[in-house]
């Protein structure tokens, strides 16, 4: 239990800091294309132009997702342990937001309802 709080305290932490470097690289890439845009669009030549579009609303979409984007990028580089991996599926991307010890109880009613799942 006591294991679990502080794996769980640190994959939030983890996650957060993923949520604030996701948040500050789609602004980034967002105001770097607005500027490009509207100051030099007829400069780049049309393929060019297209890829800035798409990568301009991949992140706004991503900005709209931010807190799933943040937990798949914390899935993908988190310490691959067992706890880590228990926490991590058995956790949805909104657990963030809410306090680590109900989180905690969460994931172990939502190991119990996946075993139920299975026994079916």
């Amino acid at each position: 239990m006591v294991d679990d709080l502080a794996a769980l305290k640190i994959l939030h932490a983890e996650q957060k800091k993923w949520r604030r470097v996701s948040t500050i690289s789609f602004i980034v890439i967002i105001a770097v294309s607005s500027f490009i845009f509207i100051a030099i669009p007829k400069a780049i030549p049309g393929l060019l132009f297209q890829i800035i579009m798409l990568l301009s609303m991949a992140s706004v979409f991503g900005l709209v997702f931010l807190d799933r984007v943040s937990f798949i990028l914390n899935k993908k580089f988190a310490k691959k342990d067992i706890v880590n991996k228990y926490l991590l599926q058995n956790s949805k991307p909104e657990d963030i937001h809410q306090d680590v010890e109900f989180i905690l109880e969460l994931v172990k009613d939502r190991r119990a309802a996946n075993q139920e799942m299975k026994k079916m």
